[in-house]
């Protein structure tokens, strides 16, 4: 039988082998990079290791002054995924790579949120947005060594519509910890419970059950740490908030992977359930099924909004994207847009 390499990698990560040397290693290297593992090698450099914790330590300190200004406004900042389990789950924070900072905010202060990033520099890329095609802006700017500072801003916890109601911002901040960053700074992170929960939902929703080991890693983290209470209400909030399969599906594969100790019962309890959500574990769903799934969790005039605000963004995106500052293009842009586009729905 031929040897898996993610098998072989999942041993290395948790301590049962030794990282290979020669060709094998830089394979069984280059894989771990692909899954965002690489940092949890036992293999690193100090060299990489130093640098890694630059970086972290850059993006930290632009956290703290930023989640300074949001509290400082009455905004209740809560940062989820992969910030605060860097800081709460990992060894060392630089352990954990990403690529952003995500903060949830209440959707009223949407507004003075996206003020306040722009008062430090912060720019928004080019991207399609509406009040139902997604809850979340990204803001970028420059940091001090070239590279970006990028926050994710969140008002719901998840973009489709079949699961972005599952907690809002103030149940989450009710439940909320408080975690050090660096000298008397702090930040709002969610419970263990509401951790698990979102990184089981985050990698299905976001990223269509992809396998990718970091999210799988996470899990596996969040789960190591709960107490048997804890269980208990993550198996009663995963079947309330019907997703229920989609937590089972998540705990499975830590299981697998990283031979998480996840208390008996506990997921065959939770794949009992039958739930719309599940859907979004199919392998094969293209955008256009995703769409008639977000359109199923609409009334009638919500819906005829989702689908307007996918064909007709704002029209400062579409002049923003293709360079163009002439309204009288604005017809021909919308109509390249569609026919261009059209095929991306049907893909999967």
């Amino acid at each position: 039988m031929t040897p898996d390499p993610i098998t072989d990698l999942c041993a290395v990560l948790r301590g049962e082998r030794d990282v290979p040397v020669g060709e094998a290693g830089a394979r069984l290297a280059a894989l771990a990079r692909r899954h965002r593992v690489d940092r949890l090698l036992p293999d690193r450099t100090d060299h990489s290791s130093r640098l890694n914790a630059l970086f972290d330590e850059l993006s930290t300190r632009e956290l703290t002054s930023v989640l300074k200004n949001l509290e400082a406004e009455g905004l209740e900042p809560l940062v989820f995924k992969g910030m605060a389990l860097a800081h709460t789950h990992y060894p060392q924070s630089w352990m954990r790579p990403r690529l952003d900072t995500d903060i949830l905010i209440a959707p009223k202060s949407r507004d003075r949120a996206f003020e306040l990033l722009r008062s430090r520099g912060y720019e928004e890329p080019p991207v399609a947005s509406g009040s139902l095609v997604s809850y979340q802006a990204m803001f970028v700017r420059r940091n001090e060594v070239g590279g970006e500072h990028v926050i994710d801003l969140h008002w719901r916890i998840a973009n489709p519509q079949i699961v972005a109601g599952i907690s809002s911002h103030a149940e989450l901040v009710a439940r909320a910890n408080r975690v050090a960053l660096s000298g008397r700074n702090s930040m709002r992170v969610p419970s263990s419970v509401d951790a698990l929960l979102i990184a089981c939902l985050h990698r299905t929703a976001h990223h269509a059950d992809a396998d990718d080991l970091i999210w799988v890693y996470d899990i596996h983290l969040i789960a190591t740490q709960l107490e048997a209470g804890q269980w208990r209400r993550f198996v009663e909030a995963a079947i309330d908030r019907q997703i229920a399969g989609i937590s089972a599906r998540g705990l499975s594969l830590a299981v697998g992977r990283f031979h998480t100790d996840v208390p008996d019962g506990v997921i065959r309890r939770l794949s009992a359930m039958q739930e719309p959500s599940a859907v979004l574990l199919r392998k094969d769903l293209r955008p256009v099924d995703r769409l008639a799934v977000d359109l199923t969790a609409l009334g009638p005039r919500q819906r005829a909004r989702l689908l307007r605000e996918h064909v007709f963004p704002p029209a400062a995106y579409v002049r923003k994207k293709y360079g163009v500052q002439r309204v009288a293009m604005l017809p021909a842009l919308y109509a390249y847009r569609i026919v261009a586009g059209a095929a991306r729905w049907f893909r999967r």
